[in-house]
């Protein structure tokens, strides 16, 4: 599967669709979708709803990200439905480092009460 990235602006909340394999080919681009985003809103959602594959890279950068969004004052909360990205979320614990929403609904949601 190809990856994909969609940007967007939710309900006053950046949005960040991200499709397909998420691994060292795709990371550049999903880290400058996040970095666009968060000059658009105070809160980003990351919608991995549709990644087929997440390898160590990906991981290493969405967890930077958080940390660099979050030192500026910006809110990441990924959509992320039960499933294989969620697992290993959970299996690795980084699902304690990430804020999880178990879809895009629920994650804008919780991105606008921040």
């Amino acid at each position: 599967m190809t990856f994909k990235v969609d940007e967007d602006v939710e309900e006053g909340v950046a949005l960040v669709a991200v499709s397909g394999e998420l691994d060292l080919a795709s990371v550049d681009e999903l880290r400058t979708a996040l970095r666009t985003a968060a000059t658009r809103s105070p809160s980003v959602v990351v919608d991995v709803s549709d990644v087929s594959f997440i390898d160590s890279t990906a991981l290493a950068a969405l967890l930077r990200s958080n940390d660099e969004l979050s030192s500026n004052g910006v809110q990441m909360v990924m959509a992320c439905p039960p499933g294989p990205v969620r697992r290993l979320l959970t299996m690795t614990s980084l699902d304690d480092r990430l804020t999880l929403a178990p879809d895009r609904p629920g994650a804008l949601a919780q991105a606008r009460r921040s």
